[in-house]
C-alpha cells in the first residue's frame, strides 16, 4: 500500500515536472515574440514615410453616455501617399505625410478629425505601414528593377531578390562553335577572293587587248594549289573563247567588206564598158542625124538607136547607184566593226568595275570574319575568366534621397537597404585599349597562315 502510493507520488510529480517545463517553454516562446514585435514597431515609429508608402488607417473613440467604442469607418483602411508626399483622405482633406512617423501622421488625423467634427476629445488614430514604398536594383544583376521593400533587409539580401549577381555564359564549348564557323566563312570567302582576283586578271588583259593572260603576282605564287590551278585554266578558256568570239565577228565583217570591194571593182569595170557601148551609141546617133538632115536615112533607124542609148543611159544610172550602195555597205560594215569594239571594251570595263566592287566587299567579309574569330578563340575566353576574377571586386552605392536631394552613399554587401533606395551594383571596368591591335595582329597572321 505504501509502495503504491509512492508511486502515485513520483508519478504526479514526473508530471508536474514536464508541465513546468512546457509553461517555462511557452513564456520564452512569448517573451521572444513580444521583442522581436517591439523592435519592428521601433523601426517602424523611427520611419521617416514618402511617397509611394501604403498606411493603414484605424480611427475610433469611446463614448461613455453608450458605454461603447465609435469607429470612423470613413478613415479606416488602407491609403497610400502620392508622388507629392500627400495623404489624400476624406473627411478631413490632404495630409502632408513626407518625412513624417506613423505616429506624427495618426496624431495629425486626430487633431484634425477633432477640428473638422467639432468634437470635444481627439478621437484615438493608429498607423501603421501596409505597405513600404519599393526599392531599386541596377547594375550586374540577373533581373534589375524594382522590388518590393522588406524591412531590415541589407544590400546582399537585394541582390538575392534580384536573382543574384549576373553570371555570364562561361561555356566554352559556344566559343569552339563559333570558331569552328568563323574559320569555315574565312575560308569560304577566301575562296570567293582568289577567284574575283583571277576573274580581275582576266577581264584587266581584255580591257587592254593583250594577246595573253598574265595573272597577279600572287596568283602565281599559289598556282601550284589545285584550287588556284583550276581557276586559272577556267579564267584562260574564258578568255581565249572571247578573244576567239569577238575576232571571228571582226573576220566575218572584214570579209564582207572584201566581197563588197570586190563587187565594187565589178562594178566600176562594167561602168566603164557601159560607158564605151555608150558612146558608140552616142556616136551612131549623131551619124544618123546627119543623114537624116541629107535625106539618105530613114526615120525608123533614127527612132531605134535613140532607144538603144536612152536604155544605156538607165544601165549606166543604175551601175552609179550600186556602185554608191556597196560603198554605203562598206562603210556600214566598217562602223559596225568599230562598234563592236567599243560595245565589247564597255562591257568588259562594266565587269571590271562589278568585280572589284565584289573582291573589295569580299575582303571587308574577311576582315570582319577574322575580328570574330579572334573574338572567339582569345577575347571571349579572356573576358569570361576576367568577368569571374572580378565578381570578387564588386563595388556597391546606394543612391538615396536625404533632405530633399539624392545621394550616392558607398556601401557593402551588409549595408541596410531602406525604402526607396537605388542600389547600384557594378564592376570594374576592363581594359580595353590594345583590342583593336591585337586583332589586327590576329588577322595578319590568319591571312598569312591561309595562304
Amino acid at each position: 500500500m505504501v509502495r503504491d502510493r509512492s508511486l502515485q507520488f513520483a508519478l504526479m510529480m514526473s508530471t508536474l515536472s514536464r508541465a513546468r517545463r512546457a509553461w517555462l517553454m511557452l513564456l520564452c516562446f512569448l517573451a521572444a515574440l513580444l521583442a522581436a514585435t517591439s523592435a519592428a514597431s521601433a523601426v517602424e515609429a523611427d520611419y521617416r514615410l514618402g511617397p509611394q508608402d501604403k498606411i493603414r488607417v484605424k480611427v475610433w473613440e469611446w463614448r461613455a453616455a453608450s458605454g461603447d467604442t465609435f469607429e470612423w469607418t470613413a478613415l479606416n483602411g488602407e491609403f497610400t501617399i502620392n508622388s507629392a508626399g500627400i495623404l489624400a483622405m476624406p473627411l478631413i482633406g490632404a495630409v502632408h505625410a513626407e518625412g513624417a512617423t506613423t505616429g506624427e501622421v495618426a496624431g495629425i488625423i486626430a487633431d484634425r478629425l477633432k477640428a473638422v467634427a467639432g468634437l470635444v476629445k481627439a478621437p484615438n488614430a493608429a498607423v501603421e505601414i501596409a505597405q513600404y514604398r519599393p526599392f531599386y536594383i541596377v547594375g550586374t544583376v540577373e533581373r534589375p528593377g524594382e522590388y518590393p521593400y522588406r524591412p531590415g533587409m541589407s544590400v546582399l539580401q537585394a541582390v538575392s531578390i534580384a536573382g543574384g549577381f549576373y553570371r555570364p555564359d562561361t561555356n566554352l564549348s559556344r566559343f569552339e562553335r563559333e570558331s569552328i564557323i568563323a574559320q569555315g566563312d574565312i575560308k569560304v570567302s577566301e575562296s570567293q577572293r582568289l577567284a574575283l582576283i583571277m576573274r580581275r586578271d582576266r577581264l584587266g588583259a581584255e580591257a587592254r587587248g593583250d594577246g595573253n593572260l598574265l595573272f597577279s603576282e600572287e596568283i602565281m605564287q599559289r598556282q601550284s594549289e589545285a584550287l588556284i590551278a583550276q581557276g586559272m585554266r577556267e579564267e584562260g578558256m574564258i578568255f581565249a573563247t572571247r578573244r576567239q568570239s569577238l575576232q571571228a565577228q571582226v573576220d566575218l565583217l572584214v570579209q564582207a567588206n572584201a566581197l563588197l570591194d570586190e563587187e565594187l571593182r565589178t562594178l566600176a569595170a562594167k561602168s566603164v564598158t557601159q560607158q564605151k557601148q555608150y558612146d558608140l551609141a552616142r556616136r551612131e546617133l549623131e551619124s544618123i542625124n546627119s543623114l537624116m538632115a541629107r535625106g539618105l536615112a530613114v526615120s525608123g533607124r533614127q527612132v531605134s538607136v535613140e532607144q538603144n542609148v536612152a536604155q544605156m543611159e538607165s544601165m549606166m544610172l543604175d551601175l552609179t547607184l550600186a556602185q554608191a550602195r556597196t560603198r554605203q555597205d562598206i562603210s556600214r560594215n566598217q562602223r559596225n566593226m568599230i562598234e563592236l569594239g567599243n560595245q565589247r571594251a564597255n562591257d568588259v570595263l562594266k565587269e571590271l568595275r562589278e568585280t572589284q566592287v565584289n573582291l573589295d566587299q569580299v575582303t571587308e567579309r574577311i576582315s570582319t570574319f577574322q575580328v570574330l574569330l579572334y573574338d572567339s578563340q582569345v577575347t571571349g575566353p579572356r573576358q569570361q575568366l576576367l568577368q569571374a576574377d572580378e565578381a570578387s571586386r564588386l563595388s556597391f552605392q546606394i543612391v538615396r534621397r536625404q533632405d530633399g536631394r539624392l545621394q550616392e552613399i558607398g556601401a557593402d554587401a551588409s549595408a541596410e537597404v531602406l525604402p526607396g533606395d537605388i542600389i547600384k551594383i557594378q564592376r570594374p571596368a576592363m581594359n580595353r585599349s590594345s583590342s583593336g591591335e591585337a586583332a589586327a595582329n590576329f588577322a595578319q597572321r590568319q591571312s598569312a597562315g591561309s595562304r
